[in-house]
């Protein structure tokens, strides 16, 4: 488009390519009313100037031209009159000073620049609908350059021209916006897939308790720590025995469960008892 051959632009003419289809759709005549609209486009200069002396003598606000510089603007961005507004340079010149200082102004947001280029402020230019419309201009002029150039295998040494810095700037804008899109979708996604809280995962084999097991009885005590009663035989004398013979193991059998009886053992056929 011709903008690109224009010089002393503040912002890319990538960028301005862009601000230029949405307020004008490229039209170097064109006139915007506020609170109000033209019967039609002005045809040629003369009847574009003509048309903007009648709306300044009734008092109304408007903008001219390719990037719609408002009429309070003309003077402080150069344009000393309204032939010179209408000129396709010059126009763009001061569109592209007046969105550079949006830029600055907002942090370099380009978002925020255009609703500012717009409106004065950060907002309005998103309410409007207005940010939205450049994002898509940019959107749109990134899918249709989907072809890659062709690559030159070199047969001499040559000079390279540098890469354009301003064509970068608008491709790293247009990457910029478009990878923030994909990123915000992918979050909302991501958000609305995640569960509510953290899951725990269930054990492969559910845990058992073990299982009762019965007692054992105790091994016999060695001989010389076993326990011994005394038992009486009507002769003025006692006898001890063990207390595993058969009178205890029954006494013991018969209050013990059976699962903890014991066979009954031999008294030891030796003499071990004690006289008094």
């Amino acid at each position: 488009m011709e903008l690109m051959g224009c010089t002393g632009l503040a912002v890319p003419g990538e960028v301005m390519q862009h601000v230029v289809r949405v307020e004008s759709s490229r039209n170097p005549y064109a006139i915007g009313v506020v609170g109000g609209r033209l019967v039609r486009e002005p045809r040629g200069l003369a009847e574009a100037v003509a048309t903007a002396k009648m709306l300044e003598q009734k008092g109304y606000n408007f903008s001219l031209g390719l990037g719609q510089v408002n009429r309070y603007n003309l003077q402080k961005y150069g344009l000393a009159t309204y032939e010179m507004a209408f000129e396709k340079c010059p126009n763009l010149v001061a569109a592209s000073k007046i969105l550079a200082e949006c830029h600055s102004r907002s942090g370099a947001n380009w978002g925020k620049s255009f609703s500012c280029y717009y409106s004065g402020n950060f907002e309005t230019g998103f309410k409007h609908g207005y940010v939205q419309k450049i994002y898509a201009s940019i959107r749109q002029s990134v899918a249709s350059s989907g072809a890659e150039p062709i690559a030159v295998v070199p047969t001499r040494q040559v000079q390279l021209k540098p890469a354009n810095p301003l064509r970068q700037a608008a491709a790293e804008l247009a990457d910029a916006i478009v990878s923030r899109r994909i990123q915000e979708f992918t979050g909302a996604s991501h958000t609305a897939a995640s569960p509510p809280g953290p899951m725990l995962s269930q054990p492969a084999t559910a845990y058992s308790l073990p299982s009762r097991v019965a007692p054992v009885a105790p091994a016999a005590a060695p001989a010389e720590n076993e326990l011994y009663v005394v038992k009486a035989t009507g002769q003025g004398r006692g006898v001890a025995v063990p207390a595993s013979g058969p009178q205890a193991s029954t006494m013991i059998d018969q209050s013990a469960p059976a699962s903890m009886q014991r066979a009954p053992q031999t008294v030891p056929q030796v003499d071990s008892a004690f006289v008094f």
